[in-house]
């Protein structure tokens, strides 16, 4: 695995400096070149050597090329240098997308050493595959050495952990404001049930008011 990361870094300072001209396009080409070598050190791309030699070469050709047409040399002429560009691009993504299919392959033949060599080189991205990913660390974390797909799960279960930790607050708050509202429910009826009893012991109060008046009249007191 450190052998990878060495060559990944070497790469980095080794293509750094690249042909101005269509530099969108043969940034891509070039900084590529490394990662391409590292793969066919890998057994699932064996079979894509001579193709990924062939571009290797001709994308340094191509390389040449760029630099005589940043200079303006009359004897390149930069519509060609943009043609080889365009070509190698389409040579390039077939090699992507070749690793790709022999990284999903790898995933479903429980191949760790083509899973976890594929990212360290830096050919796949782990966000890509992220739920395929933590499925398989589940898997296989105690079989087979994973360290570069564990951020990917320590980050995964910081999710979860907040999703808990949010639901049990929202829970929580929804508890809170249900309590609340009891209480509230529960004062504002006793209130009410106050509020009778007073208005009925002062009607009581009047009627016996009202009645004791009467006797006086009546004498009957």
């Amino acid at each position: 695995m450190q052998k990878y990361l060495f060559s990944l870094i070497f790469s980095v300072v080794l293509y750094a400096e690249n042909p101005v001209s269509f530099a969108a396009l043969g940034d891509v080409v070039y900084n590529d070149i490394e990662k391409f070598e590292q793969l066919k050190e890998l057994a699932s791309m064996c079979d894509y050597i001579p193709f990924i030699d062939t571009y290797i070469e001709e994308a340094e050709q191509s390389k040449t090329m760029g630099f005589a047409v940043d200079a303006k040399k009359p004897s390149v002429n930069a519509k060609a240098y943009l043609n080889k560009l365009r070509a190698l691009s389409t040579e390039h993504d077939t090699i992507v997308s070749g690793a790709r299919e022999r990284f999903e392959e790898a995933m479903q033949d429980e191949d760790g050493e083509t899973v976890t060599a594929m990212i360290t080189i830096g050919i796949i991205d782990p966000q890509a595959y992220n739920s395929q990913l933590i499925q398989y660390y589940e898997e296989f974390s105690e079989e087979q050495n994973l360290t570069v797909i564990e951020p990917l799960y320590r980050a995964y279960e910081r999710t979860l952990t907040d999703d808990q930790n949010r639901t049990q607050s929202v829970n929580a708050e929804a508890l809170r404001k249900e309590a609340l509202l009891k209480r509230m429910r529960a004062t504002e009826k006793a209130r009410s049930e106050a509020l009778e009893r007073s208005v009925s012991e002062e009607r009581e109060r009047e009627k016996k008011k009202v009645m004791n008046e009467q006797k006086k009249e009546l004498g009957m007191e």
